[in-house]
């Protein structure tokens, strides 16, 4: 079943907030060690955890949007892009997870899809916001699109602190910002086009049935042809 434009920008705006507290909050508390060795197990394995269920929400937005606002090939390709990112993204959180709370550190190996769902998402998103054409179900989509994906690129490219990390709370919270205008206007655009449509058909309907019928006279009463059946006036 197609999810609704509430559903998507509700699922979209918790990704966001969620993927900004697990990531961010690991740089803010600190619960690992230089080496990678988690120093306090409860608060890193939360992190992580919410860190992957925003990008599991993030996923399941993706796919809704993609359902949504796939109006050209190029868009489309660009949101198959943004959905295999997520898909990695959520890979490098259970990875990470799972073998922190086994061996006390996270696979470093699970780095590796974190960068390749980040660039996917970064590409993604850029190209899916250059190609829409037409109504968007959400005023600022096509923003909030490009912008996500212009500051995960950023992210990748500046490893120096604060900026690598005010670039990741760019993207995350982009995507909680597309959240809360597909829940404001969701599908606006789309369905006001739609209404148009619809009482554009009706009037022109109206009008033809009208224009097909005789006029009346001051009684309500269809008034006689003025013209004979052999073309001729009437007497």
């Amino acid at each position: 079943m197609t999810p609704s434009f509430q559903q998507t920008g509700r699922t979209a705006a918790a990704a966001g907030i969620l993927m900004l507290v697990g990531v961010e909050g690991e740089w803010v508390l600190n619960p690992q060690a230089d080496d990678g060795t988690v120093t306090n197990p409860p608060v890193f394995a939360l992190l992580v955890l919410s860190a992957t269920v925003g990008f599991a929400l993030l996923l399941l937005a993706v796919r809704g949007l993609r359902v949504q606002a796939s109006t050209t090939k190029a868009a489309r390709v660009g949101a198959l892009l943004s959905l295999a990112g997520a898909g990695l993204l959520v890979a490098f959180g259970l990875t990470s997870l799972s073998t922190a709370l086994l061996t006390g550190s996270p696979l470093e190996a699970a780095f590796v899809a974190f960068l390749l769902g980040m660039l996917l998402l970064s590409v993604g998103p850029i190209t899916w916001a250059l190609s829409l054409r037409g109504p968007t179900p959400a005023p600022g989509l096509r923003q909030m699109l490009f912008l996500s994906g212009a500051a995960g690129l950023a992210a990748l490219a500046l490893e120096a602190d604060p900026w690598h990390d005010l670039s990741l709370v760019v993207t995350y919270m982009a995507w909680t910002v597309l959240g809360v205008l597909l829940l404001r206007g969701g599908g606006h655009s789309a369905i006001g086009e739609s209404g148009r449509t619809v009482r554009a058909l009706a009037l022109h309907r109206k009008s033809a049935a009208q224009g097909s019928r005789a006029p009346l006279d001051r009684n309500g009463r269809e008034q006689a042809s003025w013209r004979s059946t052999d073309g001729g006036h009437a007497p």
